[in-house]
């Protein structure tokens, strides 16, 4: 699962790595970012768009959120099928953050990024819904697929991270159906950089995740 990442480049800076045509936001809390607040995303709206979306769905019968989806069961759940069909987004991060069990009830906090780049890419997908004011809200969730051979010995998780090449085709609209599959199962190789942190173990704000997911 992935339920906190990091991100405090600057707009502009996200502007230029991404190719961004319409900027729908101006700034926003930097920092370590939680399920439940509002981070920058990217999605195809009349060309590349740059916005804010709340990080998690919302369901009428839960008080949590759902914050992730899994790539091998996206295209089957009720909750996500038409969204990764058609609005697909992608989700920047300078890193993202995993918490080790070390037994004994004891977890060791981990931030894990790019090699070769100070900002990835991570495959989302996302919906628009009334808030309780009937105003538009965005949401979205972060996809999460089995963890690759850097990743193992931290968690059996991580979140999709997207190439410059798969990410055009991630956000394009007209994609086949048959390569977002391809994407949703390319998930490795990854030049990852995995430092331990010396924060306190996570205090797991908003980041409750239905296990079904």
């Amino acid at each position: 699962m992935c339920g906190r990442v990091l991100l405090d480049s600057g707009i502009i800076e996200m502007i230029q790595k991404f190719r961004i045509k319409n900027r729908l936001v101006d700034d926003y809390e930097k920092g370590e970012l939680f399920p439940s607040q509002n981070l920058p995303i990217v999605l195809e709206q009349d060309g590349r768009t740059i916005t804010l979306g709340k990080w998690g769905f919302a369901l009428s019968f839960r008080k949590s959120l759902i914050i992730n989806a899994r790539a091998e069961t996206i295209m089957e759940k009720i909750i996500f099928k038409e969204a990764v069909a058609t609005t697909r987004c992608v989700i920047p991060a300078n890193m993202f953050f995993e918490w080790k069990d070390q037994g004994g009830g004891k977890k060791a906090k981990y931030r894990i990024g790019l090699q070769n780049s100070d900002i990835m890419a991570l495959g989302g997908i996302y919906k628009v819904s009334m808030d309780r004011d009937l105003k538009p809200q965005l949401s979205f969730v972060i996809i999460t697929t089995e963890a690759d051979e850097n990743m193992r010995e931290i968690h059996h998780r991580m979140p999709l991270i997207l190439s410059d090449d798969a990410m055009d085709l991630w956000l394009k609209k007209d994609v086949s159906m048959n390569k977002v599959s391809e994407l949703l199962r390319s998930n490795t190789g990854n030049k990852l950089i995995i430092e331990k942190c010396d924060d306190n173990p996570p205090d797991n704000r908003g980041s409750e995740q239905i296990s079904m997911f």
